[in-house]
């Protein structure tokens, strides 16, 4: 699964770098404040929440007779071996395991359970960049990009408001599409278009607002990407 959101970032920065580096400078370039690398912070992923449709594969360490593959249902349960029904719909992938893991110890002596996404079924979008809590949130209902923004638990003091992308299509998407909206409008001015509503696989980037030169930001974002991105887990 994080192989996933790997992929989507480095897929957000190539789309972003390509698109703006072929925009005029007018546009684009706010100042000319030079950037050191030390700058840039970070980016971290959040925990991925489950829903309906996603299938899991949930294994225990040295009792392969134990793995399973199991989908969530559309009342948002799974059925797990001696545990029975678990409510797996908004969790996050922790909380399930540690769920299973505290069902199976009437059976095993301190079990080291394994909980790992497998396909992803359930509708979601994403949000990365200066927010409180990035990462893949459940589109379970019509949502709003203020809204979205409101479930990764706000902006931080660094975010740019009113120079957030929007990024539809993604990576299965051969042509994928990007807009940028004043969210600080949306929210003092009550600017509907602002507010759009999210669809299945959005990508909601929020730049901070000492980078306004986009494209100084993202040539040096890129040279250290990987390093961050490549100490995400893969399995729990």
């Amino acid at each position: 699964m994080f192989l996933v959101i790997r992929y989507l970032l480095c897929f957000i920065l190539v789309l972003i770098f390509t698109s703006f580096g072929c925009s005029s400078k007018k546009e684009l370039l706010q100042n000319d404040a030079q950037l050191e690398p030390q700058q840039i912070p970070p980016i971290v992923i959040s925990e991925y929440i489950l829903g309906f449709g996603d299938e899991l594969e949930i294994s225990i360490y040295r009792h392969d007779e134990m793995t399973r593959k199991v989908r969530i249902l559309p009342d948002g349960k799974i059925h797990y071996l001696l545990i029975g029904e678990i409510y797996a719909q908004g969790l996050s992938v922790n909380q399930l395991r540690d769920k299973l893991r505290e069902g199976l110890l009437k059976y095993y002596v301190d079990p080291q359970v394994s909980v790992m996404v497998t396909t992803i079924g359930s509708q979601k979008f994403f949000v990365f960049g200066e927010v409180n809590h990035p990462g893949v949130f459940q589109l379970d209902r019509p949502k709003t990009i203020v809204e979205a923004i409101s479930d990764a638990e706000g902006f931080t003091r660094d975010a740019k408001l009113s120079y957030v992308l929007l990024i539809r299509g993604g990576p299965s998407n051969p042509n994928p599409t990007y807009k940028v909206l004043d969210i600080d409008k949306a929210l003092k001015e009550i600017d509907l278009t602002q507010n759009v509503a999210l669809q299945q696989g959005d990508i909601i980037y929020v730049p901070a607002s000492e980078y306004a030169n986009v494209e100084k930001f993202f040539d040096r974002l890129w040279t250290i990407i990987p390093v961050h991105i490549g100490f995400i887990p893969i399995r729990f």
